[in-house]
This record gives C-alpha cells, sequence and structure tokens, in this order.
C-alpha cells in the first residue's frame, strides 16, 4: 500500500492497475492459481447470499479452479443470485458454462446439476421448444431416481408438468405432477413439503382432484409447521384453495405471505404468481380500485421476468382494472392481443371472461358477444369448468339482450355446470344473475 500497489476497496485491497495484477498472476505456476481459486471459489460459496458482485467472483474462480464439480455448483448459485436479481442474461451465459463443466462429471453428479441448470434456464427465458424440454426434464428425472436422488426426480418431474401445463398437455402436466408428489414421500422432509405443495397447486390450475389438492395442501403445511420450514408455494397453494371456495379474505391472508417469503427469498416466479393471485382475488370479489394496486407489483415483476406472458397480463389485468374503474377500453384489445401472441390460454381467457362482463355493463354487447365466445372456446378447450361457467353467463346476458337465439343451451350448459365442480364464487355468481334474469 506505501508503494502504492494496492489501495482500500470495499473488500480489503485491489491492485491499483491491472497490469500490476496481471504481471504478479503470471508468475504464479499453473497449478499454484487453481489451488489458489479453488479456495478462493471455497471461501466465496460460504457469503454469496444477497451479492451479485460476489455470485460474479465465484463463478470467475470456480471456472479457473481446475474441479469440474466446484464450478458447476457455482454456476447453479450464481445463476440463482442472477435470478433474484433479474439479471436473466447472465443467469442464462452462467448456465451455458454451466452445462460445459458438468459433461466430465459422474453420473450422479451430472444429472443432479444439469437438473439444477435447467431450473435456471426454464426460469430465465422461454423455451424454445417446449416438448423437447419436457422430455428432457423427465428424462433427467427418471435417471435421478436412478441414482436415488429423489429431490432432483421431484424437480424434473415438476418442470416437466409445469411446462406441459403451460402448453396445455393437461393430463400429462398432471400425471407428472402426481409423480413428483409420490417420489418424495421417502425423502427429506423438505423434498417432501415442496412435492404436496406443488403438486397441490398443479391440479388447482387445472382444476383437477380438488379434495385430493386439499389433502396434500393441508399435509403439506402441517410437516411444514412441525419442522420450521418455510417455502412460499406452501402459503400460495393455500390462498389458491381459500380463493377457489370462496373465502376470499384468507386468501388474501395466504397469498400476502406467499409474497413476503417469495420476496424474501429472492423467489421471483412465486412472487409474482402470489402477486397474480391477490389481485385476481380483488378482481372477482367486485374491489377494482383495490386490484389496481395490486397491479403496479405485478407490473413491475412481470417488466423484469423473462420473456414469457407475466408482463402482457399483468398489463392486460391493468388494464381490464382501469376499465372498470373509467369506462376506457382504449388499450385493451392491443394488451388482449399481445397475450393471445404469446399463447397463454389460460391468462387469456381469464381476461376475456372479466373484459366482455365489462362491456355488457358499458353496453358494448357485440364487443362482449366476441370476447364471451372467445373464452367459451378457449375455457372447453382447456376443460376449465369455473372459466366455461363464466363464459356462459356473459353469453346468456349478450344473447337475451340482443335478442339472439342459443339463449336456451347456454342456460343448459350452466345449470350442468352447477352441479359439478366449480369455483365456490363463480357458483353464487350464477345463482345471483340467473335469478335477476327471471
Amino acid at each position: 500500500e506505501k508503494q502504492g500497489m494496492l489501495h482500500p476497496a470495499p473488500r480489503g485491497f485491489s491492485f491499483s492497475h491491472d497490469l500490476i495484477a496481471r504481471s504478479i498472476y503470471q508468475e504464479i505456476t499453473p497449478a499454484r492459481q487453481r489451488v489458489m481459486h479453488h479456495r478462493m471459489a471455497e471461501m466465496l460459496e460460504e457469503e454469496i447470499a444477497g451479492d451479485l458482485v460476489i455470485a460474479a467472483d465465484l463463478a470467475h474462480h470456480a471456472a479457473r479452479s481446475g474441479d469440474p464439480a466446484l464450478a458447476a455448483r457455482a454456476m447453479v448459485t450464481a445463476g440463482r443470485m442472477c435470478l433474484r436479481f433479474y439479471a436473466n442474461d447472465d443467469a442464462i451465459s452462467l448456465c451455458e458454462r454451466g452445462m460445459g463443466f458438468v459433461a466430465g462429471l459422474g453420473d450422479a453428479q451430472r444429472i443432479c446439476l444439469t437438473l439444477e441448470l435447467c431450473d435456471i434456464r426454464l426460469n430465465a427465458a422461454p423455451l424454445e421448444d417446449w416438448r423437447a424440454a419436457a422430455i428432457e426434464y423427465t428424462s433427467l428425472a427418471e435417471q435421478a431416481l436412478d441414482h436415488g436422488a429423489l429431490s432432483h426426480a421431484r424437480l424434473g418431474y415438476q418442470m416437466a408438468a409445469y411446462v406441459r401445463w403451460q402448453n396445455g398437455q393437461w393430463s400429462d402436466a398432471r400425471r407428472d405432477s402426481l409423480l413428483a408428489e409420490r417420489i418424495t414421500r421417502a425423502a427429506s422432509d423438505e423434498a417432501h413439503i415442496l412435492g404436496m405443495a406443488e403438486a397441490a397447486k398443479c391440479l388447482l390450475l387445472l382444476e383437477r382432484d380438488l379434495s385430493q389438492a386439499d389433502a396434500m395442501a393441508m399435509e403439506a403445511g402441517s410437516l411444514a409447521a412441525r419442522c420450521n420450514i418455510l417455502f412460499p408455494v406452501v402459503q400460495a397453494t393455500k390462498g389458491m384453495l381459500r380463493y377457489y371456495e370462496g373465502r376470499l379474505d384468507e386468501a388474501i391472508e395466504h397469498l400476502e405471505d406467499a409474497r413476503t417469503l417469495a420476496k424474501a427469498q429472492g423467489d421471483r416466479m412465486n412472487e409474482y404468481m402470489a402477486n397474480e393471485y391477490l389481485a385476481m382475488v380483488e378482481v372477482d370479489r367486485g374491489d377494482f380500485t383495490a386490484a389496481l394496486a395490486r397491479c403496479e407489483p405485478l407490473v413491475e415483476i412481470g417488466s423484469r421476468l423473462r420473456e414469457g406472458s407475466e408482463y402482457p397480463f399483468a398489463l392486460g389485468l391493468r388494464a381490464l382494472c382501469e376499465y372498470s374503474l373509467n369506462g376506457s377500453d382504449e388499450s385493451l384489445a392491443e394488451h388482449l392481443q399481445v397475450v393471445r401472441e404469446v399463447d397463454a390460454k389460460a391468462r387469456l381467457t381469464y381476461l376475456l371472461n372479466r373484459v366482455a362482463a365489462l362491456d355488457i355493463r358499458y353496453g358494448r354487447l357485440d364487443l362482449a358477444l366476441a370476447r364471451g365466445a372467445e373464452a367459451l372456446q378457449l375455457a372447453e378447450l382447456m376443460e376449465r369448468p369455473t372459466e366455461t361457467l363464466l363464459a356462459h353467463l356473459n353469453l346468456v346476458a349478450v344473447k337475451g339482450q340482443l335478442k339472439l337465439p342459443g339463449e336456451g343451451e347456454h342456460l343448459a350448459a350452466i345449470k350442468a355446470l352447477m352441479t359439478g365442480v366449480v369455483a365456490r364464487w363463480a357458483r353464487e355468481r350464477a345463482v345471483e344473475q340467473l335469478t335477476q334474469s327471471r
């Protein structure tokens, strides 16, 4: 320091010039360099929490350590840190580097680390070929099972279920999700809790086997409480169940817990989902002022996530709330089209049904008819009873006012749906609407 070669830095000292650092580094033997990089990487692994700069340093030193397992683990750790701070391009780059390191590892390490890297890639960017990705995830899950890596097998099946749900393979998504839960029964408490909660969430998203979803969510919550383990997905699933049951105040409480946990843990996708359902709860109980306030963090998070349907849906939901409050639908058609283009069928159906209801309120019956018909087609395609019921309700109202044929068919469909499994708040809305129309 006295000679001016070093100067104080936020973390210890740094060289005053790159030439000095390079000269000293080149005088160290390659073997010694690897040893020093290895030790630095080990030290940085212990202090990485919450610091993106340390994540970059960890990746740098691990890559030069000569230890491919350490390097691959470092890419996973640094990649997750990048996701926490929305550095998605950096996460993808680290994932690609990590794939290079895992190639030379033994089977068990290679499979487990590949699954973790795939999880980072899935959260960082849209998939180019979702079918191939789903097949890859299930193949890796099977291989993880062969090696007794139950938590990683769960991860593989859960990723496959999520991808298939996103792209309309409902039966396959259900199968993979239940496989993930079944695998974790003999795994660690953490893996079992995650397996049950994720499977319950998937069943809810599919509106399938809801009693089983409720049982799994309750068991996951009880086990998590006994083990003092906090996972955002546990609270999110409870909130989704309460939303479906029409217990909306309780849904808000669980979803707020999920949002807080996800934010604290840097789990941006679950943070988005919690905010998404918080806004949806307010929309479906008719408090559009509260829903609009909920949309602001949703738009912020969505704008920084991967380029999927999250940001377009957040903008569409905000435009929906503004339409309800001021009667202006200037930007709605554009937002709906973007959601349509990213092929987010579930989210598009949700928006179309609510927008059609507002169209009816404001007397824009031709728009309501077109949007209601599209929502019905999508809801039936996805086999979503609640959204199908809402679409029929909108079409009954429109056709009744326009004196169009087909009203009776919609009424018959509504009565049939109400004897099955639909969200309680939707059932109550149907009863109220049908009572008023008599």
